[in-house]
């Protein structure tokens, strides 16, 4: 299957899809499962660090060019949502206050 993912141009759809497909394929699990493991790693930093090399492994082993560069679209898209996540841990766009 073919990954949707432009990498001149960004959509949150198309991201989201090929994660399921990237890890559906590397897991070899269902589309349903992917999404739930997704769901699942990208909880805590350990899980969003090894959602990072599971598409990074994809990556590797791609031999089409053109599929091969989708991944690493997908993969630096992640991995500034995952900067993003550690620096506003709760989803506010803020900080942690020490005392919530």
């Amino acid at each position: 299957m073919r990954l949707h993912t432009d990498p001149s141009n960004f959509s949150i759809t198309a991201f989201l899809a090929d994660q399921v497909t990237l890890v559906a394929r590397q897991e070899k699990l269902s589309p349903g499962a992917a999404l739930l493991r997704i769901q699942e790693l990208s909880r805590d930093a350990e899980g969003r660090a090894r959602l990072l090399r599971i598409i990074g492994d994809a990556g590797e082993r791609e031999t089409n060019p053109q599929e091969a560069s989708k991944i690493a679209a997908v993969r630096r898209e992640l991995a500034a949502w995952s900067v993003a996540a550690e620096r506003h841990p709760h989803g506010s766009g803020h900080p942690a206050r020490p005392d919530a």
